[in-house]
């Protein structure tokens, strides 16, 4: 993610969106008045605001929610992902998600054959010779038939394939993954409401199109690895400044459960059915705007590749001094 033109972050005393709000109207050569009647007009967000109340945001005696930040950041072609990518507090405590605390002997994971702390993330590609593996272990775990309709399809000509994240332990054992894949607005609707199958997304799939990401499941042996394979997905989407939506369509209980409490609304459950019974599947759809406005999210879409690779090293270093 790239630096954004409103925001000097060698200010290390100063919150990233004040400075961001002072050098924009500034930028624009506007007074505090002026800023708000603009914002007033481009949003109903805004339809009381003040110059008090943005003297206070700029000194920093209060910061707005992330919502109206967003919101805020977008009129003046920026977004979150950028701000608060380039600010070293917000990451250390977004790292801190994934991380393990420093007593490491006392947070061993519950996981029955995960002990060790170490481990790596792998994409696993549609031609490697694990893939169908994968694709049967996922499965497994999260007993949606729309991916076991799609096993018998490996190889043919889909045009857009699922995408696999695999989490690694010592002894290669799989401790985490996410099953993910791109598709239009179109095609998601349809799915969502029944009007397709998940065969049909990935066939009709246009790249000029694609402008969401669809994520089929999502696990990690420990909360730490469970947010990791979250930030590696949610990291790909805030870098695609293409995509306008993210969709979590799951069945597994355990992530629906954690959706809901960081304060994702529930969009469509549908059954499906799957051999002698019907399964239900929960679809959380969120706007780019709402990912940014959800701290969690936010804080796991600003992981970059090369900064879980550093923190992963970090893991692997400490845990041999042990």
């Amino acid at each position: 993610m790239n630096s954004t033109a409103y925001c000097d972050t060698s200010d290390k005393d100063s919150h990233v969106f004040s400075i961001f709000l002072r050098n924009a109207r500034q930028h624009h050569d506007l007074s505090q008045e002026q800023f708000c009647l603009y914002l007033r007009e481009q949003s109903s967000l805004f339809y009381n605001l003040d110059t008090i109340t943005v003297s206070r945001w700029e000194r920093e005696i209060n910061i707005p929610s992330l919502a109206k930040q967003a919101e805020i950041v977008e009129l003046f072609g920026e977004e979150l992902f950028d701000l608060y990518g380039n600010d070293q507090q917000f990451i250390t405590e977004s790292l801190n998600l994934i991380d393990y605390p420093a007593d490491l002997k006392a947070n061993r994971s519950a996981h029955p054959y995960y002990c060790d702390q170490e481990y790596s993330v792998e994409q696993i590609s549609v031609d490697h010779h694990n893939y169908r593996f994968f694709m049967n272990m996922i499965l497994q775990y999260e007993g949606n038939p729309c991916i076991e309709d799609c096993l018998d399809n490996i190889g043919a000509d889909l045009s857009q394939p699922l995408r696999i994240q695999v989490a690694y332990a010592s002894g290669k054992q799989v401790v985490g993954h996410c099953l993910y894949t791109y598709t239009s607005s179109h095609e998601l609707l349809k799915l969502l409401n029944c009007e397709s199958g998940l065969q049909q997304v990935l066939r009709t799939r246009s790249k000029d199109a694609d402008d969401c990401m669809l994520i089929l499941s999502s696990f990690g042996a420990s909360t730490q690895i469970e947010n990791t394979m979250m930030s590696v997905c949610l990291n790909k989407f805030a870098f695609s400044k293409k995509l306008k939506y993210l969709c979590f369509s799951l069945r597994n209980d355990r992530l629906i459960k954690k959706l809901t409490i960081v304060k994702l609304t529930l969009f469509k459950k549908r059954s499906c059915p799957s051999y002698d019974a019907h399964v239900t599947i929960s679809s959380f759809l969120i706007s780019r705007s709402e990912v940014m406005a959800n701290r969690f999210l936010l804080k796991l879409a600003v992981i970059s590749s090369s900064r879980l690779k550093t923190l992963l090293k970090t893991i692997a270093n400490r845990e041999q001094s042990l």
